[in-house]
């Protein structure tokens, strides 16, 4: 399945955004049949990167946008390819 990296940067209050919002994150990654492989607080412009799996682009776009109405986050979301198959794009060029 793709996987997409997501980018997210609060424009509202972040309180009350502890585990029981994740729970409704997690959900609505399930509804749009997804996985989340991994996510990550940062330091910087952006306060939250997720790792995530997706059938398809307008499905990834889809998840991030009602995430986003969910956290008050802006998100910016980006298609990855795994390293052999990057690498492997590059040998071709």
């Amino acid at each position: 399945m793709p996987a997409y990296v997501t980018l997210f940067k609060y424009t509202g209050s972040i309180e009350g955004g502890g585990p029981e919002r994740f729970k409704n994150v997690q959900q609505i990654v399930t509804e749009e049949n997804g996985k989340i492989l991994n996510v990550y607080g940062l330091l910087g412009p952006y306060d939250v990167m997720s790792i995530t799996e997706f059938p398809d682009n307008r499905t990834a776009m889809k998840a991030a946008a009602r995430i986003g109405n969910l956290i008050s986050a802006q998100t910016h979301t980006m298609a990855a390819v795994e390293q052999n198959d990057f690498l492997q794009l590059l040998s071709e060029l």
